[in-house]
């Protein structure tokens, strides 16, 4: 099974197509910022030396633009490293994960042992995917160790405001469970930065965030992410179990850098906000879909009559586009898909083929 987008390399391996337009992964199209592709070249013989093992200028960067101590800061091999991490040191033995949602959380729970209580708390396609807060205060009566919420959640697109965080984590204050934020996504909502817990001035003893620099930056193939703790205890577990230099030297440059590529980040802040926009409603147009409101740089379907999402990812393969089908997200069924949001022009080009498709299918 596949549990992520932008498997390419298998299509390429199965069928043997040599140009694929990928639409599964939510990658920024503006790509890997021309000036580091400079720069990286410039430093290659870093390659000779092990990184500093305290990552020390990056975290400061990162600290500094959110406005937390560089303690705080936690680096890892992609946001991936940081779940892994912190369910490992937590070592939690009753979960509550907010789903559909990306499946890594799953697993990284599941690594620790088979016997862990894992529960789902579901964000219904009737309430348009909106996490619902009166449920939500009635499940945490059944005591849980840690609680996961993805916010920008991955596939629905769905972003919950900072007032609405706060009222989940002063839930998990009372309850003494723990608050794994993953806000991988969050760059991708407009003014962000107000909008984060990590703003809150509620006690944060208890909240864990996650971040990752591959879906803003388009740099996947670096692997580069953080966590922002607050409690010092918590701290010094994860800095104890965390291996050393998993961070390697080229992505330590490259996120000193593109955390100030000031140009990069307001050139990506303008397009996401207009083609979001652009991409609902001209999928919304094709009446055999049912479109999902997004606030990040994807977006989340349903077919409602004709074929499955199986089937739809087979006859875009066809065209050269590579889609998302996302039946094997928790709660979703063999109808849902996602698309990532890329340029107008390939855009255009995604909504042609899925319109011709549909047109095809009525005949």
């Amino acid at each position: 099974m596949d549990f992520h987008g932008g498997n390419i390399y298998k299509i390429f391996r199965e069928r043997k197509i040599k140009n694929i337009l990928d639409y599964s992964s939510n990658i920024n199209p503006f790509g890997i910022p021309e000036n580091l592709k400079k720069l990286i070249l410039e430093n290659l013989e870093t390659l000779e030396k092990y990184p500093d093992p305290d990552y020390f200028e990056l975290r400061k960067k990162i600290a500094k633009k959110n406005g937390v101590h560089l303690e705080n800061i936690i680096l890892g091999n992609g946001a991936t490293e940081i779940i892994f991490l912190i369910t490992k040191v937590l070592n939690p033995k009753k979960v509550l994960i907010a789903a559909p949602t990306f499946g890594e959380y799953e697993r990284a729970v599941k690594s620790l042992q088979d016997d862990i209580a894992i529960q789902y708390f579901k964000l219904e396609e009737k309430e348009n995917f909106k996490f619902n807060q009166k449920k939500f205060e009635m499940e945490m009566e059944k005591n849980y160790d840690l609680v996961i919420i993805c916010n920008p959640n991955n596939p629905t697109g769905k972003f919950l405001q900072r007032d609405e965080m706060e009222k989940i984590l002063e839930k998990c204050n009372k309850k003494n469970t723990k608050l794994l934020v993953d806000e991988a996504f969050i760059e991708f909502v407009e003014n962000w930065k107000e909008k984060t817990i990590a703003q809150t001035k509620i006690d944060k003893k208890n909240l864990f965030i996650i971040r990752a620099f591959t879906k803003f930056f388009a740099i996947p193939g670096l692997r580069l992410g953080y966590g922002i703790f607050f409690d010092k205890e918590d701290i010094f577990k994860v800095n104890a179990k965390k291996e050393p230099w998993s961070v390697n030297s080229l992505a330590e440059i490259a996120g000193t850098y593109v955390i100030d590529d000031l140009e990069y980040i307001k050139k990506t802040e303008n397009w996401i906000q207009l083609e979001k926009k652009y991409m609902f409603e001209q999928l919304s147009k094709i009446k055999e879909l049912e479109v999902f409101e997004t606030e990040v740089n994807f977006i989340l379907a349903k077919i409602k009559k004709g074929m499955n999402s199986k089937k739809l990812q087979e006859k875009m393969l066809e065209h050269g586009i590579l889609i998302r089908d996302a039946s094997n997200f928790i709660f979703l069924n063999k109808n849902f898909f996602r698309l990532a949001i890329k340029d107008r022009r390939n855009n255009d080009f995604v909504l042609e083929k899925l319109s011709l498709i549909f047109s095809f299918e009525k005949k």
